[in-house]
């Protein structure tokens, strides 16, 4: 028997990106957000979350929606806003730090040198992205235990799950994504994505409506329209316009895993009662020779 996951997943309606409105997106981006946590119970009663702020539009929009969720929710949790400052020329952590003092949030700017570490040590055929982020996120792991922090929460939407899922598939050979909820190998973090039902186009109009000062990674690789994930997202963004709705089906695939219809032989063995390493014993061509 195949694993079937039952999860209702946002549709989007038809046109919802194009129709001018003058409805506020808080309310439904919020509710989209408390869905993500209820379903994966991303949040819990006595959380202390560090949440991931880049200055991009996703971490303010991910912070923003956290903090109203916060005022209102059952549970108690506190939010810390934490920015990693990688070192690179022109990075405006200023703006940041009066952004957090503005709005009352506690926070922390972090400044390294992964910029250095990154120009200095880059493995051939890797990328600044690839590398950054792996960085970035060994900073936030060091940080969070300091900070009294049991969860990192980071501003990964629905079309970066989407993205990294054909990623995953077209040069790494695997079925895999970003998953909502992670807990980290050290044993000690816990990484949510609480954006995980939210589209992009979403937090780019909700970004625009609140006018929240975004500001650049200053990264040299930012914008490069030859990278990996770009490409990706310049492959979905065509495919949504020629098929309606196609991404939002991606989505629900995510959440609707039939194991048996695959060619994993561990679901393929399980499913005929025999262990996994019997297969080799039921069809092996070199022994037929």
């Amino acid at each position: 028997m195949s694993t079937l996951l039952q999860i209702e997943l946002p549709r989007r309606r038809q046109g919802a990106a194009r129709t001018g409105t003058s409805r506020s997106l808080l309310k439904p981006l919020a509710r989209r957000v408390g869905r993500a946590i209820r379903d994966f119970r991303l949040v819990e009663d006595g959380d202390r979350i560090l949440c991931a702020m880049s200055g991009g539009k996703d971490s303010y929009a991910m912070l923003h929606l956290l903090e109203h969720l916060r005022r209102r929710a059952p549970v108690k949790f506190e939010l810390v806003a934490v920015t990693v400052d990688q070192g690179y020329r022109g990075f405006k952590t200023d703006v940041l730090e009066r952004y957090f003092q503005d709005r009352g949030f506690e926070y922390r700017i972090e400044r390294t040198n992964i910029a250095e570490v990154i120009d200095d040590t880059m493995p051939l055929g890797d990328t600044h992205c690839s590398m950054c982020a792996r960085l970035r996120r060994g900073v936030l792991y060091r940080i969070a235990p300091e900070l009294r922090c049991n969860k990192i929460a980071l501003g990964h939407h629905a079309d970066d799950l989407l993205e990294t899922l054909l990623m995953s598939q077209f040069f790494n050979g695997e079925i895999c994504s970003m998953p909502p909820i992670l807990k980290a190998r050290d044993g000690r973090n816990t990484v949510i994505r609480p954006l995980c039902y939210v589209w992009e186009d979403e937090v780019v109009r909700f970004v625009a409506e609140v006018g929240f000062p975004v500001i650049c990674c200053a990264c040299p690789a930012c914008g490069d329209n030859s990278l990996k994930r770009k490409q990706m997202k310049i492959l979905l963004q065509r495919l949504e316009v020629e098929h309606s709705g196609i991404k939002a089906s991606l989505l629900r695939a995510l959440s609707n895993i039939r194991t048996g219809h695959l060619l994993d032989r561990r679901f393929l063995a399980g499913l005929e009662g025999a262990p996994t390493i019997g297969l080799d014993t039921i069809w092996n061509p070199a022994r037929q020779e």
